[in-house]
């Protein structure tokens, strides 16, 4: 099974997105990309990570170009707004998801309070893996055993 999480930047949330499912199972293929990827991951959010015993390093993010060439079972866009705003370059996959996310950065005063948004968005994604883990893809793993 191989799932592809796409975002805008691949900074924090398709990073952690990408961690949680992965903590479930490690024989699912998972990989994550930006849109227009920036250098590095979230600092804030490898600490909000590390607080549920999920590691982010070394995570580097990655421009979807890379992955260009494979076909994935699922490709599950976050971010905020829905699907149509975030321009999802043609990506082979047979399903597609959108997980509208906010962005924890936007608006935001000062580093506690990204921290705090922070925290709210990785139990958001944890609540959101643990339900497609456990409802969608254990089933259908089942199914081709």
């Amino acid at each position: 099974m191989k799932i592809f999480f796409l975002s805008n930047q691949n900074s924090c949330r398709s990073q952690m997105a990408e961690a949680i499912l992965r903590s479930y199972d490690k024989n699912l293929e998972i990989y994550s990309a930006g849109i227009d990827p920036v250098d590095h991951v979230s600092p804030v959010a490898i600490e909000v990570m590390a607080e549920i015993d999920i590691s982010l390093k070394p995570q580097v993010p990655q421009h979807y170009s890379k992955f260009d060439r494979m076909e994935f079972d699922y490709l599950i866009t976050v971010g905020d707004g829905t699907a149509e705003q975030l321009k999802v370059p043609p990506i082979k996959c047979k399903r597609k998801m959108h997980l509208g996310f906010h962005n924890p950065y936007k608006n935001a005063k000062n580093k506690e309070e990204i921290r705090q948004k922070c925290r709210e968005i990785r139990d958001e994604i944890k609540t959101e893996m643990d339900y497609f883990y456990h409802r969608i893809l254990k089933k259908q793993i089942e199914k081709s055993v």
